[in-house]
């Protein structure tokens, strides 16, 4: 078993800015990454709210990033964490490849798409399919666009949605539209938000350039960009035996990025919070690197 003070779980842009507040403490951590750095950066083709960089892609900025943890000599070590066990000073952390005895362990696996669940959706990602109402709303402005899912996550996406699109196509795979009651309430005031139950969408279809409608119940709908909720999921089941505390939206932490569990932080998109973006991202993983450190001392 090998020993450090803190463990960095993921390689997105929260974890690899966990990690380059770490190393410029001269903080003794590794950092664990289980397939390619950069997680969802890799399919942000687009993005336009990056603060100093109105016009990038997320790959522009992995390859920033990446070269900046070259520079700062950070090693990313590759395996896939398979548990996370409690111990009376702190944590054993197991990968399919090594174990770590550590103090303190940061969290960034985010989200991550379980496979393509809808014929057309893995043609047209970056082309009209979105996973992100507010990093690509705006590219849809007055146009039509549609929704799938059924919970708090779906609604609050489509209730974002709805103030810039003309047109929202709620489609909801069950018989009854879920989620909380403020929710459910907000969704069914705005008259752009067009629900249909017992709407599995069969397909995304579109040409060359990108989506030009859905197929549902074997109708066609017009649309330009297609959400699709209902394959994606947080990256946490190695936190089997933890059980932290957590709402529909991920885990629950307080200001310090920490969840209920005294050493376990929790950083990006799997930390509940109303705004999962690029910038929070990094910014939970400063705070977290920070409090990280004072919390093993």
């Amino acid at each position: 078993m090998k020993k450090t003070d803190i463990v960095v779980i993921g390689a997105g842009i929260a974890g690899l800015t966990a990690a380059i507040y770490l190393k410029r403490a001269n903080a003794d951590f590794v950092i664990l990454e289980n397939s390619l750095p950069g997680g969802l950066l890799n399919k942000l083709h687009k993005i336009e709210n990056y603060p100093g960089v109105p016009n990038t892609t997320g790959s522009d900025i992995l390859i920033s990033l990446m070269d900046q943890i070259r520079h700062l000599g950070i090693e990313i070590k590759y395996g896939s964490v398979q548990t996370i066990l409690k111990e009376e000073d702190g944590f054993e952390v197991v990968t399919d490849q090594d174990s770590y005895d550590t103090q303190a362990v940061i969290v960034a696996t985010g989200r991550k798409i379980e496979g393509v669940t809808i014929k057309g959706e893995k043609e047209f990602v970056g082309r009209g399919v979105s996973y992100c109402a507010t990093c690509d709303g705006n590219f849809f402005k007055g146009a039509d666009v549609a929704v799938v899912g059924n919970n708090d996550i779906v609604l609050e996406e489509s209730l974002y949605l709805a103030n810039l699109v003309k047109d929202l196509y709620l489609c909801v795979p069950n018989e009854e539209l879920e989620g909380s009651q403020s929710l459910l309430i907000k969704v069914k005031e705005k008259k752009n938000i067009h629900v249909m139950l017992n709407s599995p969408v069969d397909e995304i279809v579109g040409d060359e350039v990108g989506v030009t409608a859905i197929k549902v119940n074997g109708k066609e709908i017009p649309v330009w960009g297609v959400f699709p909720f209902v394959g994606t999921k947080s990256s946490d089941e190695f936190l089997a035996n933890l059980k932290p505390e957590q709402d529909q939206f991920g885990i629950k932490v307080n200001e310090e990025m920490m969840s209920n569990i005294p050493g376990l932080f929790f950083v990006g998109d799997i930390v509940s919070k109303k705004l999962k973006q690029l910038v929070t991202a990094a910014s939970d993983g400063a705070i977290a690197a920070t409090a990280a450190g004072r919390y093993i001392k």
